[in-house]
């Protein structure tokens, strides 16, 4: 747990008593719609707007790939997160932000803002870039998230913040910060890694076919909103 160069230190034997934490996906959960189609949109845009016929070209040809099944989902990821990189400026990511924002999911952030006054912390945890999940993380007062880093160069392997890659990245978080995870939000079954911890309350924010089923079959609790 982080202390302050003017906090006390506990007294010899005495325990510090982690914060209680929500996990809170992104696409689909917090946020109504797709991040990454949103970035396309956006980015087509404003390509079309300053002249990047070639690198709106590239991308229409790896959406392309990607529709034929010929690219894997990562395989087109990838190159268009890169391109976001070197295409769009400080100001384009506020402004996408911005698109962001309006389409977050209001009753789940009042659910939300009900754990954060009963003390709970708030970690966005999501498989898209961490372009932009800094500034939206700070636009939704949340208190810290996990997203997929984006390779200092195109060769380097992309691993995506999925499954049980996500999950030990929240515990790793939460151990850090002196937090305990106990409560998930998502809509997605590649969240079943972290539905799975014990003792946690979840939520299921208009589930994927499916997801309550397994839950159900599995014995454990959820909620649906």
């Amino acid at each position: 747990m982080k202390i302050s160069s003017g906090a006390s230190l506990p007294a010899e034997g005495a325990q510090c008593v982690a914060s209680p934490c929500v996990v809170v996906d992104l696409d689909g959960t917090l946020l109504r719609g797709n991040s990454l189609h949103m970035l396309v949109r956006f980015m087509a845009a404003q390509l079309r707007r300053r002249r990047g016929f070639w690198r709106l070209l590239r991308m229409g040809g790896l959406l392309g790939l990607r529709r034929l099944r010929l690219i894997s989902h990562t395989g087109m990821k990838h190159p268009v997160h890169r391109m976001a990189a070197e295409s769009m400026t400080e100001a384009d990511m506020e402004n996408f932000v911005s698109v962001l924002g309006a389409a977050l999911n209001r009753k789940l952030l009042e659910r939300l803002d009900g754990y954060r006054r009963r003390g709970y912390r708030i970690l966005l945890a999501s498989a898209a870039p961490d372009l932009y999940l800094p500034r939206l993380t700070a636009l939704a007062g949340f208190d810290g998230f996990i997203a997929t880093p984006l390779p200092a160069s195109a060769g380097e392997a992309y691993t995506e913040t999925r499954g049980e890659h996500k999950r030990d990245l929240c515990l790793d978080y939460a151990a850090r910060e002196g937090w305990k995870i106990e409560a998930v939000a998502t809509d997605h079954p590649d969240d079943l890694p972290l539905l799975l911890l014990p003792g946690i309350s979840r939520l299921l924010v208009s589930p994927a076919p499916g997801l309550p089923e397994e839950l159900r079959r599995r014995g454990l609790d959820f909620e649906i909103i």
